[in-house]
């Protein structure tokens, strides 16, 4: 951990299911995620999404709630889909992960019950 990279992330991936026919939902399940890397130091950004509500109510959101998380990583550990958990417990779903030539950085959705 550094002051560019105050945070500690794990990244997880959910298994494929590869049956074949009519299957029951199998919504995101923690239990069927396999770790793929842990202790890396990042940085999580807020990020906004979107315009404004139409109905441009006091109460609405000014957008979307998009975080960016930034960690140096190899190309292609992390990959859209994956999961990222925070050094707080809180999950991201990665929307778009895309390497640059010193980091990674992954535009996530948070994950709330």
């Amino acid at each position: 951990m550094s002051f560019l990279y105050p945070r500690t992330i794990s990244i997880g991936r959910q298994a494929r299911n590869t049956t074949a026919g009519a299957q029951p939902y199998s919504g995101i399940n923690q239990a069927t995620e396999t770790q793929i890397a842990s202790g890396i130091a990042a940085r999580i950004q807020v990020d906004r999404q979107g315009t404004d509500s139409p109905g441009k109510l006091p109460t609405d959101a000014a957008g979307e709630s998009i975080w960016k998380i930034i960690f140096k990583a190899p190309l292609g550990l992390v990959q859209n889909r994956d999961f990222i958990i925070d050094d707080q417990g809180l999950r991201y779903q990665v929307i778009a992960a895309y390497p640059g030539p010193m980091v990674t950085t992954c535009r996530c959705q948070i994950m709330e019950t």
